[in-house]
C-alpha cells in the first residue's frame, strides 16, 4: 500500500513510470576487458580546471605554476596545485595579432628567474610565407600572477604556415632552441611541396638558433656547430631534415638525446631519435616506405626508432623520458602516445638500440601533449573543446584478467543465444541508413545496466557551421551487432564502454549456431558458403569508432529509426534526437530524393573516416551534414591515382565514369575502398550513386561533355555486343581497355537488370584478358571466386609458390618502369634499366635459386648479399651515415649512401661503427601481386643470367 501511495505522489510530481522504473538489463554482465590488465591508468588531476582546444603545457619556472596553451590564442597559468579552481591569463596571442589562428607553444628561458624571457610559437594563417612565427616576450608580474607583456614582442623566425607547422620547441642542454617544422601544407598528397628533402628552406626540419645572441641583420644567431653552417645554398639553422609533421620534441636530462614523434601519412607513425645533420626520409619515405620515389635523398636516411602500423597508431604525439619518483617502473623510458587511438607506449634506449617497448596504458582520450614538471613528473593533455589533464598512476589490476564474458551466451545480452531472444531490458533498434557488408544483414541491440542513467546528445554548431556532439553513455553500456548471411550467423560485434573508453569485440559463431565464442584480439578469418568473412582485430575497430564519430557509429541521433520506442524505455533521453542537423534516409528508399539518398548512403559507408580530423589520408568530407561544396570533392583531382583515367576527378561532375570515388567503390584487390570494412562491392549503392553524380551539375574546370562521351561509347559496345559484330576484339581495345572511364559507364549499365546478358558474356571474355589492370578490376567481381584475382598478402604459401610455373615475358612486364613491381628500379639495375644501390639484378639467376630470390623477396633481412649489410656510421661531431661499406683501409672507409653516392669518411673521426641487422629493401614487396604475378616475377628475375 505504501508503495502505491509513493508511486502516486511521485507521479502527480510529474514523474512518468519511465523514469521511476526505467528499462535496464539486469542481466548484463560485460564488463572489464578480456585482456590483461595494463601497468598503469589514467587519472584526472586539476579537476576544478578546464580548457578550450590546449595543445601545449609547460611548467613555470620554479615548480609553483603550470602554464598552458589554447590554440584558438589564449594562454593561462595556474597554481600546481590539483584542488585549484582558478586561472589567470598569461598571454593572448588573438588580442594582440587578431589574424592570429593557431597558438602551438610556449617555452621559458633556461635562465627564466634572471632575464624573465618566454618564446610562443603562432601562425596567422594558412599558406602564407611568413606564417608561422616564432617569437619572444617578457613576463612581468601582475598582482602576483605572470603575465607576458604585450609591448615586448620580439619576432625571432618566420616560416611558412600550413597544416604541418611542427612549432614545437625544446631548449637543450647546450642552451640552444630547438624548433620544430612540418612540411606547412596538407594532410594529402603527401609534401606538395616537395620540401622535406630540400636544405635551402626551413620547413620539415629541425632547427636550432642561439637566441642569446643577435647577428648578421637576424635577431638570432646561428651556432658555429650547426651541420649546414658551411653547405652553400643551405640554410644555416637547420639541424635536421626529412620530418613530415613533428609533433613534440623533448630532450632526455640525463644524456641530452633529442626525441621526436612524427605525424605519419598512410602507412606509419614514427618516434625518431634526432642526431645532428639526420635526414628522417620524408618525403622519400614513410618509415619503410618509399612515397615520393622521384624525391632524391639529399642525406643518408635514417630508419625511424619506433613505426607504428596505422592498425594500431594514427597521429602519434612525442612525450618524454620520465625522470621522476611516482612511478619507479618507468624511470629511463621515453612515454609517447597516439592522438587517435588514446593508447601510451613506453620505451627503453640504451643509444644503440632499444632494450624494453610496450604499450602501458589505453585511454579514451585524445593525448595532444605531455608535459612535465621539474621533478620529472609527466601529465598530458586530453584536447577537446573542454580539455582536460591527466597522469598515469598504478594500475592495482595490472596483469590480472577480469570476467570478461568469452562466449556470447555469457553476455547476459540474451535468454538463449541460440535463438537471440533478447533478455529483459535489452532493446533492438534499428537505423536508417545502415551500411553495407558485404551482403551481411545486420541486428542491433542497446542495453544499459541497472541504475545507469539515459544515454544523452548534445550537439553544437561553431560559427563557421561546422557539427560538434557528444553523446554520453554510462558505464558498461553495450551495442551489439549481429551479422548473418542468408540468415546463418557469422559475427557478433559488442562494442562496450567501460566507463572510460569504449572497446570492440567480435564473437564468431559456431557451425552449429548455438553460440559464439569470442575472437582474438588480433583478428581472425573465416570462409562461409564461399564468402570470405574477415573479423577485424580490436585496434582496427577503434580505427572507425573514434571519438569524431561518438564511437557508437550507428547509434547516433542522425541515425536512429525507432528513437521513440528508445525513449520511451528511457534508454535515451526525451531530446537526444532534436539537435541533429541532418536525418539520414534509407538509401534504397525511392520515396526519398536522389541527392538524400546517395548522401546518406556516403555517410553510412564512408564518413567515419572521411570527415575532418577523421584519420583519411585525402582531405575529402563526406558527413551528410556538409553541403556538397564542402565535401572537397567536386572537380577536385584524385591525390591517390586516378586509375588510369587523364581527366578523373573525386567527383566529376555530371559523369560517373570519370569520378574516381566511384572506381575506388566498384574496384576489388587494392585499389578497393574502404580499407577496413567491407570488401565485395555494393551494387546497388554503386547505382545510386552513379546515378547521382549524373545528375550534379558541371563545375568550373571540368568538361561537361566527357559524361555524354562515355555513355556513347559503352552504349555502342552494347549495340555492338547485341549484333555480333565481328570486329568485336579490335573495337574492344578501342573503346573499353584504353579507358576505364568508358568501361565503368558500361558497367553501369551491366548492373541494369533490364540489359541483356550477353553484353556481359561478351565483355568478361575480353576485360579477363585486358591488358589494362583498371579495367579487368573493374568486372572482377563477376567472376567465380576461383577467378578472381586474389593478391599475396602478409603469409603467403611459399611452398606454392614455388610449385607455380611462371611466364618470364610476364614478369620482365611486371619489372618495367610502368609495372606493379617497378619500386625495385629505384634500387637495383636490371639490364640497364634503375639505380645502382642494391645489388645488380641483371645476372641475379646466376646466383641465387628460385626459393632464394623468394627468400629474399619475402624476408629481405634474413639472409643480406656480400657488401650488402647496412652500415650506421656515428662521427665525433655526431654527424650519422647509413649505406654500404664500399672499401675500407686503416685511414679511412668509404661509404655507398642511398643516393647512389660515394662518401669518404677518414678513420679518425668514426665514433662508433656499427652493422645492423636489418636491410634496407623494404618488406611486403610481394604483397600486392598475385601468385601468378609472383611467380613469373620469379621466373623472369631466375632467367637473368
Amino acid at each position: 500500500m505504501r508503495g502505491f501511495v509513493l508511486l502516486s505522489f511521485l507521479l502527480s510530481l510529474g514523474a512518468s513510470a519511465r523514469d521511476i522504473f526505467p528499462v535496464r538489463a539486469a542481466s548484463l554482465r560485460v564488463t572489464g576487458s578480456p585482456e590483461l590488465g595494463k601497468p598503469y591508468v589514467d587519472a584526472r588531476v586539476f579537476p576544478q580546471l578546464s580548457f578550450a582546444n590546449a595543445l601545449d603545457l609547460v611548467p613555470l619556472p620554479g615548480g609553483k605554476r603550470w602554464v598552458i596553451v589554447e590554440r584558438t590564442g589564449k594562454i593561462w597559468s595556474f597554481s600546481n596545485d590539483n584542488a585549484t579552481s582558478e586561472k589567470q591569463l598569461f598571454a593572448d596571442l588573438k588580442a594582440m595579432h587578431p589574424e592570429t589562428d593557431n597558438v602551438y607553444g610556449v617555452q621559458f628561458h633556461p635562465r627564466f628567474a634572471k632575464n624573465g624571457l618566454v618564446f610562443i610559437t603562432y601562425t596567422k594563417g594558412a599558406g602564407l610565407e611568413e606564417g608561422s612565427v616564432l617569437a619572444k616576450f617578457k613576463v612581468v608580474d601582475r598582482g602576483g600572477h605572470p603575465e607576458v607583456d604585450p609591448a615586448s614582442e620580439v619576432p625571432l623566425l618566420h616560416w611558412r604556415s600550413g597544416g604541418h607547422n611542427g612549432a614545437a620547441m625544446q631548449f637543450g642542454l647546450d642552451g640552444f632552441l630547438y624548433l620544430s617544422t612540418g612540411d606547412s601544407e596538407v594532410p594529402s598528397p603527401p609534401d606538395p611541396l616537395s620540401t622535406g628533402q630540400d636544405l635551402d628552406d626551413l620547413l620539415s626540419c629541425i632547427l636550432r638558433i642561439d637566441v642569446d645572441r643577435a647577428e648578421g641583420g637576424k635577431p638570432y644567431a646561428v651556432p658555429g656547430d650547426n651541420p649546414f653552417v658551411s653547405t652553400p645554398g643551405a640554410r644555416p639553422e637547420i639541424w635536421a631534415i626529412g620530418l613530415r609533421n613533428p609533433w613534440k620534441i623533448a630532450f632526455d636530462r640525463a644524456t641530452g638525446r633529442l626525441w621526436c614523434g612524427d605525424v605519419g601519412w598512410e602507412l606509419w607513425e614514427m618516434i625518431h631519435l634526432i642526431q645532428r645533420g639526420g635526414n628522417y626520409g620524408w618525403s622519400a619515405m614513410e618509415a619503410s616506405q618509399p612515397i615520393k620515389p622521384q624525391t632524391r635523398a639529399k642525406l643518408p636516411i635514417s630508419p625511424p626508432i619506433v613505426a607504428h602500423p596505422h592498425s594500431e597508431a594514427a597521429s602519434i604525439t612525442g612525450g618524454f623520458v620520465y625522470s621522476g619518483t611516482a612511478l619507479p617502473g618507468l624511470r629511463g623510458a621515453y612515454v609517447y602516445a597516439d592522438y587517435e587511438t588514446g593508447r601510451i607506449w613506453a620505451l627503453w634506449h640504451d643509444g644503440k638500440a632499444i632494450t624494453r617497448h610496450e604499450e602501458i596504458c589505453d585511454t579514451a582520450h585524445k593525448i595532444v601533449t605531455f608535459g612535465q614538471d621539474e621533478a620529472g613528473e609527466i601529465l598530458y593533455v586530453h584536447y577537446a573543446e573542454e580539455s582536460t589533464l591527466h597522469q598515469l598512476v598504478a594500475n592495482p589490476e595490472a596483469g590480472k584478467a577480469s570476467a570478461f564474458p568469452r562466449k556470447l551466451s555469457e553476455t547476459g545480452l540474451f535468454t538463449d543465444a541460440k535463438t537471440q531472444a533478447p533478455a529483459s531490458g535489452v532493446l533492438k533498434y534499428a537505423i536508417a541508413a545502415p551500411a553495407w557488408a558485404d551482403g551481411a544483414t545486420a541486428e542491433q541491440w542497446v542495453a544499459l545496466p541497472p541504475q545507469a542513467a539515459a544515454v544523452k546528445s548534445q550537439v553544437r554548431v561553431n560559427k563557421e557551421g561546422k557539427v560538434n556532439g557528444t553523446t554520453t553513455w554510462p558505464k558498461d553500456a553495450v551495442l551489439a551487432k549481429t551479422l548473418s548471411y542468408d540468415k546463418e550467423r557469422v559475427e557478433t560485434q559488442l562494442l562496450h564502454f567501460d566507463g572510460h573508453a569504449w572497446q570492440g569485440y567480435s564473437y564468431k559463431w559456431r557451425d552449429d549456431q548455438t553460440d559464439a565464442e569470442i575472437v582474438p584480439a588480433e583478428g581472425a578469418v573465416a570462409v562461409l558458403k564461399g564468402k570470405t568473412h574477415r573479423f577485424h582485430s580490436r585496434s582496427e575497430c577503434m580505427r572507425c569508432h573514434t571519438s569524431w564519430t561518438q564511437y557508437t557509429i550507428g547509434f547516433q541521433p542522425q541515425q536512429l529509426k525507432n528513437a521513440q520506442a528508445l525513449i520511451d524505455a528511457a534508454i535515451v533521453e526525451p531530446n537526444f534526437q532534436e539537435q541533429s542537423p541532418a536525418r539520414l534516409v534509407n538509401p534504397h528508399d525511392p520515396e526519398q530524393s536522389l541527392h538524400d539518398r546517395s548522401r546518406a548512403w556516403l555517410h553510412a559507408n564512408c564518413a567515419h573516416c572521411h570527415r575532418e580530423n577523421g584519420g583519411g589520408s585525402v582531405a575529402v568530407q563526406l558527413n551528410a551534414e556538409l553541403v556538397l561544396a564542402g565535401t572537397k570533392t567536386l572537380g577536385q583531382r584524385p591525390q591517390r591515382g586516378t586509375f588510369g583515367i587523364p581527366e578523373g576527378r573525386i567527383i566529376a561532375p555530371s559523369s560517373p565514369g570519370h569520378s574516381v570515388l566511384l572506381h575506388r567503390l566498384a574496384v576489388t584487390g587494392a585499389g578497393h575502398m574502404p580499407i577496413i570494412g567491407a570488401q565485395e562491392v555494393d551494387v546497388a549503392g554503386l547505382r545510386l550513386l552513379s546515378e547521382w553524380i549524373s545528375t550534379v551539375p558541371s563545375s568550373d574546370g571540368f568538361p561537361a561533355d566527357l559524361g555524354g562521351a562515355t555513355d556513347s561509347a559503352a552504349k555502342q559496345w552494347m549495340a555492338m555486343t547485341l549484333s555480333a559484330q565481328p570486329d568485336l576484339d579490335e573495337s574492344f581495345h578501342v573503346l573499353l581497355s584504353d579507358s576505364p572511364a568508358t568501361a565503368f559507364r558500361l558497367l553501369n549499365y551491366i548492373d541494369d537488370p533490364k540489359t541483356p546478358p550477353q553484353v556481359l558474356s561478351y565483355t568478361l571474355e575480353r576485360t579477363k584478358s585486358s591488358p589494362s589492370g583498371q579495367v579487368r578490376a573493374l568486372y572482377e567481381r563477376f567472376l567465380p571466386p576461383g577467378e578472381r584475382e586474389v593478391t599475396l598478402g602478409a603469409n603467403p604459401d611459399v611452398a606454392a609458390l614455388l610449385a607455380l610455373p611462371g611466364d618470364a615475358k610476364r614478369g620482365a612486364e611486371l619489372f618495367s618502369p610502368t609495372g606493379k613491381a617497378a619500386t625495385c628500379l629505384s634500387c637495383h639495375f636490371v639490364q640497364g634499366q634503375g639505380r645502382d644501390f642494391g645489388p645488380d639484378l641483371s645476372q641475379v639467376g646466376t646466383r641465387l635459386t628460385k626459393a632464394q630470390l623468394l627468400e629474399s623477396l619475402l624476408a629481405p633481412s634474413k639472409v643480406l648479399s656480400p657488401g650488402y649489410s647496412t652500415t650506421l656510421i656515428t662521427l665525433k661531431d655526431s654527424t650519422v651515415h647509413t649505406g654500404f661499406i664500399l672499401s675500407e683501409s686503416e685511414k679511412e672507409l668509404t661509404l655507398k649512401l642511398a643516393t647512389t653516392q660515394s662518401l669518404v669518411l677518414p678513420k679518425a673521426q668514426i665514433q662508433q661503427q656499427q652493422i645492423l641487422p636489418t636491410s634496407l629493401m623494404p618488406e611486403g614487396l610481394l604483397q600486392s601481386l598475385t601468385a601468378q604475378e609472383a611467380a613469373d616475377l620469379l621466373e623472369y628475375l631466375a632467367s637473368r643470367k
